[in-house]
């Protein structure tokens, strides 16, 4: 079997030099790239796994955050858990993780000269078909996490089983449940399967719904003042949030309009976000699962670059009901 070696001498560099030229590097340039992928197709070379050697493995992983325009939106998870959750995951390989700031001018490969990236995990958005394309070109491994992108491998929080939670704790302890829904702009796919959970659920313990009335989408954080969340308490009983920073400032008008909740409006959060632990009352949430989505991520990653394992295309994980004061006690 051809190695490397065989194809730095018939192509007249070095073993790096082929060794980069395979991986795409663009420390390599196109000529010398196209004479080494030839030579090694001549010579019937087959790249070989190097699954006995994951444990002394150092793994480069680009982990590529979103750009908030609103500030507020970066209060949603722990980064120590998700840069946690990518290390535990990509053991007992040794890993680099250099992290990126998404957008619509993001570019995966910016350097010539800043090394060889071996995945990518984009966290909560979405990478564009750009740089998906470039990605797919180069053979470079990526994961999406809490977005789901067809063609490429996803790990998911169970946005749909969450709420499904959620209403059943408060279906069961309320006698007289009128509920509505608020969410704000911006939030895609996240929105859409949490409301389309709370429908499901509220429906199948025979609630009718009047979609007009009950489900609020606000611009943004800056339009849930006193006054209108004073107007959705004299109507509804409980306010389903989309997520923990939407109930924080719900509660926030609530108390300031005089409503105490949960005895005169109950509020559900969604996330188990750092602001949570802030607010008063304790909002009953539920808890995303950074950790176990970015040690997915990575375990897919691992095996997808050492072992050249195809990587499951969408793995959902559910996060757990957490209780608070927001909503009444049991009934029992």
């Amino acid at each position: 079997m051809a190695t490397i070696y065989d194809i730095a001498n018939e192509a007249g560099v070095s073993a790096s030099t082929v060794s980069r030229a395979l991986k795409g590097s663009r420390m390599v340039s196109d000529d010398v790239r196209g004479r080494v992928e030839k030579v090694a197709r001549e010579l019937g070379f087959e790249r070989r796994t190097v699954r006995r050697h994951r444990a002394r493995a150092i793994l480069s992983i680009r982990l590529v955050l979103p750009r908030h325009a609103a500030p507020e939106r970066g209060l949603f998870f722990d980064f120590s858990q998700l840069v946690a959750g990518l290390n535990e995951g990509l053991k007992p390989s040794a890993s680099n993780i250099i992290c990126d700031t998404g957008g619509p001018d993001y570019d995966p490969f910016p350097h010539k000269k800043g090394g060889d990236t071996d995945g990518f995990v984009f966290a909560f958005h979405e990478p564009s078909p750009r740089v998906l394309r470039e990605l797919r070109l180069r053979g470079v491994p990526a994961v999406v996490l809490n977005r789901t992108v067809p063609g490429v491998p996803c790990v998911v929080s169970d946005h749909a089983q969450g709420m499904r939670d959620l209403v059943d704790h408060v279906v069961s302890n309320s006698c007289d449940l009128k509920p509505a829904f608020i969410s704000i702009e911006g939030l895609g796919e996240v929105h859409e399967t949490r409301l389309k959970g709370w429908i499901e659920t509220l429906k199948s313990h025979g609630f009718r719904l009047n979609p007009e009335k009950q489900i609020l989408h606000f611009p943004g954080i800056d339009h849930l003042d006193s006054r209108t969340m004073l107007k959705l308490a004299k109507s509804f009983n409980t306010l389903f949030c989309v997520n923990d920073i939407v109930a924080a400032s719900v509660l926030s008008e609530l108390g300031r309009g005089g409503i105490q909740v949960p005895s005169q409006c109950q509020v559900t959060g969604f996330d188990d976000s750092p602001v949570r632990k802030l607010t008063r009352p304790l909002l009953t949430s539920v808890s995303m699962p950074v950790h176990d989505l970015a040690r997915m991520a990575g375990k897919q990653l691992a095996s997808a670059i050492i072992e050249s394992v195809e990587p499951l295309p969408l793995i959902r994980l559910a996060g757990k009901l957490v209780l608070g004061d927001s909503t009444l006690p049991s009934l029992s």
